[in-house]
């Protein structure tokens, strides 16, 4: 049984073959407390990077960006505005968007409320939280008491002591 440890939290995820490491490897997707986007970039750039493998027409691209802008409730944005032109919140709900369209199996968010409002903290975590089904696991790492209450479970630094 091979391990894979984060050495800093002292924890392990067990991996009974290496095929399974290359999976994970492959198949996370990162939610950012920065947003992870490229400021200079337009909407529809930056959702492309979600779609990176997926064979569809330009038309069928568009589609599914503008759905999933629709899906974090920026319908009312233009697919050719750049990053920085958006507020923090329009800003996480469009990273949240690309990873609506990569649709991965394991999704990890660092401090996804951090650097924004509370009202949009909330529907950001909704969002979030909507995504989750048997075939998806979503982490969220965050100092936020409202979000643990959100969670499934909590495991808290103290408790891998």
């Amino acid at each position: 049984m091979n391990r894979l440890y984060f050495e800093e939290f002292r924890c392990a995820i067990f991996i009974e073959r290496i095929a399974d490491l290359r999976f994970l490897e492959i198949h996370r997707t990162y939610l950012f407390q920065n947003f992870g986007l490229i400021e200079n970039q337009t909407i529809e750039e930056n959702l492309k990077l979600g779609l990176v493998g997926q064979k569809l027409s330009r038309s069928e691209q568009r589609l599914k960006q503008k759905q999933a802008l629709e899906q974090v409730g920026l319908s009312y944005l233009d697919l050719d505005k750049r990053i920085f032109e958006l507020s923090g919140g329009e800003s996480q709900r469009v990273a949240l968007a690309k990873v609506i369209l990569k649709n991965p199996p394991f999704i990890l968010a660092d401090e996804p409320t951090a650097s924004i409002d509370p009202a949009t903290s909330q529907l950001i975590m909704e969002i979030l939280l909507s995504l989750r089904d048997d075939n998806r696991l979503i982490i969220i790492a965050t100092h936020n008491p409202t979000i643990w209450e959100m969670a499934d479970e909590v495991v808290t630094m103290d408790s891998l002591k």
